[in-house]
C-alpha cells in the first residue's frame, strides 16, 4: 500500500465520516485546514475518491493503492 502526504498529492477535498464534502486549504507547514474541524475519512484527488485521515501531527495522509 502506498500513503502519501499532502506534500506528494494535490488533494481538491476531503470527505468527513458522514460523507461530507469540506473543500481544503494547507497552512505554511503543509497541514491540512478545513472550515471547520472535521474527521477525515476520505480524499479526493483528480475526481476519485481515497481513503485518508490526518494524524497526529495535522498532515493529511492519502492511501493511494
Amino acid at each position: 500500500m502506498g500513503w502519501f502526504s499532502s506534500d506528494s498529492v494535490r488533494v481538491d477535498a476531503v470527505m468527513d465520516i458522514d460523507g461530507f464534502t469540506w473543500r481544503t486549504t494547507y497552512d505554511d507547514a503543509g497541514r491540512v485546514l478545513t472550515d471547520v474541524p472535521v474527521v477525515v475519512d476520505r480524499a479526493i484527488v483528480d475526481g476519485y475518491v481515497y481513503p485518508a485521515y490526518v494524524d497526529g501531527g495535522g498532515y493529511l495522509i492519502v492511501e493511494m493503492d
